[in-house]
């Protein structure tokens, strides 16, 4: 075979014939190697330093501008910018990163990164990180592209006034196919990418099936439990990507954690996990680690560790009921009290150092925000410490509604959302879907005007159509739940749905 003039580094370095498909040539995706285009120019047969061109360099006119890792071009300095550093100068033909992409796919893109990615960031830094992070890598990756323009539509059907249509529109169930499409093959040959992109793709259709109401039941918990294996797989192998110094794998294991524990705390279903993730040892008091308030997550690291073990001792309990015989109907077994109030005095520990000192955000993070920011993550972190005591009394101990003890909660949260206040992106406000739903459960008169005016607001500012479908099924909840003793979980059960308020 001739040598490849045209076609990508490794074949023309290996004098083979490169057919040229891109983003991957044939012969780099059956060796399962990196494929990278790159034009090399080749200077005449005198030394760099001797040529006309070098001459150029050396008059001071021309600068050696760096645009990626080991890659440059010389560009012209002008009078005014002679002194200026590499890092300060600019193209003036910039190359457009999304050239390759239809206009449909550009739109998109763009609403992701100026709108769509603010539903899942309380502050500029995060959303920043968030971008820096995801789009980059989609441009790289077919799935996570589909899978990314899906929730960007999502969004922007939302914004023109159509979540009730998400679940039927023909162009973002055709997005999450093409995605599913490409991740399938993706998972067929994970040598050609690496393992962060993969678990960036299932978060993503995750984060897109919940955003939408649940396009697909159950497909959302498909999504985590995949993210999980290839996580473990990561782990195991020792792989190592080049991302990960960046921060990308953590980030990615904070939502892993994030929508773990709000499953365990709000959801019907059996913990999604292994049983040593819900180890006592989790709990306060037991590891050495500082309890970070995550802002991602809007609440701290000990308490997520709450919520997975009062979702652990629920679904225990839960099929006690179901199988147990002899059992009675409000009946509370001595370990499930036992286990509540251990659960409850570790949430009342965390609410007296809150009470105490302000929260301790990861480093760096803190420097970044208003003081507003902190105190309002702070008010969110306290609204989901509440969250979980009404779960402990309604799920665990089986509290009725009215008492005063889930009561005080439920004021309490409705207090906390009311300080943070209605924000259209980048405020903890966007993290609020799930104690407002946890206390819709189980207000009372006035306060469910209360919850129904705060969700209808949350929806207005951030448009997530989950956020109605959360308001419709507390309306649902309201008006058919058998008794004042029956909680939300039971009613799931009994409905038959498949839901989370996220």
């Amino acid at each position: 075979m001739s040598r490849s003039f045209t076609g990508c580094t490794r074949c023309k370095a290996r004098r083979q014939k490169c057919d040229e498909k891109r983003p991957i040539c044939g012969r780099c995706q059956t060796a399962g190697v990196q494929c990278k285009y790159a034009m090399q120019l080749q200077w005449g047969g005198r030394a760099f330093s001797r040529s006309r061109f070098g001459a150029c360099v050396d008059t001071g006119n021309m600068q050696r501008l760096e645009y990626s890792p080991g890659e440059f071009i010389y560009t012209t300095k002008s009078a005014q910018a002679a002194s200026a550093s590499a890092s300060d100068l600019a193209l003036t033909q910039p190359v457009d990163p999304f050239s390759s992409l239809s206009h449909d796919q550009k739109s998109l893109l763009h609403h992701f990164i100026n709108d769509a990615s603010q539903i899942t960031a309380c502050h500029s830094g995060m959303q920043r990180d968030i971008c820096r992070m995801i789009v980059p890598m989609a441009l790289q990756t077919p799935s996570l592209l589909y899978a990314t323009s899906a929730l960007s539509a999502i969004h922007l059907q939302a914004l023109h006034n159509q979540s009730e249509s998400v679940k039927s529109a023909p162009d973002i169930a055709r997005l999450m196919a093409l995605s599913l499409e490409h991740f399938r093959k993706e998972l067929q040959n994970p040598s050609s990418k690496d393992s962060e992109a993969l678990v960036a793709t299932a978060r993503t259709l995750c984060l897109a099936e919940i955003h939408s109401g649940a396009l697909n039941p159950n497909s959302w918990r498909a999504h985590i439990e995949g993210a999980r294996a290839l996580m473990k797989a990561s782990d195991v192998s020792g792989e190592e990507s080049p991302r990960s110094a960046n921060g990308f794998r953590r980030y990615l294991d904070r939502w892993y954690w994030s929508i773990v524990s709000l499953t365990a705390l709000t959801g019907n279903g059996p913990p999604i996990g292994d049983i040593s993730d819900f180890a006592s040892s989790n709990q306060p008091g037991h590891k050495e680690s500082p309890d970070y308030l995550d802002d991602y997550w809007g609440f701290t690291v000990d308490l997520a560790a709450v919520f997975r073990q009062i979702g652990a001792a629920a679904w225990r309990s839960h099929q006690a009921e179901k199988n147990g015989p002899g059992f009675v109907e409000g009946e509370v077994d001595g370990s499930v009290e036992d286990e509540a109030a251990s659960l409850e005095t570790s949430i009342r520990h965390l609410m007296d150092r809150g009470a105490s000192s302000q929260p301790s955000l990861y480093p760096g993070v803190a420097e970044g925000l208003s003081p507003d920011s902190i105190q309002h993550l702070a008010l969110c972190n306290e609204a989901f410490q509440h969250s979980a005591l009404i779960q402990i009394h309604r799920r665990l101990r089986k509290t009725p509604a009215t008492s005063a003890y889930v009561q005080q909660s439920v004021q309490r949260i409705l207090a906390c959302t009311a300080q943070i206040g209605p924000s259209a992106g980048l405020s903890p406000w966007v993290m609020l879907t799930t104690p407002l739903f946890i206390a819709g459960c189980e207000a009372q008169g006035e306060d469910r005007d209360t919850v129904r005016q705060l969700l209808a607001s949350l929806h207005d500012t951030i448009r997530v159509p989950n956020v109605l479908q959360s308001l419709k099924f507390l309306e649902q909840y309201w008006a058919n739940k058998v008794g004042e003793d029956e909680d939300w979980s039971h009613f799931l059960d009994r409905m038959q749905f498949d839901f989370i308020p996220y």
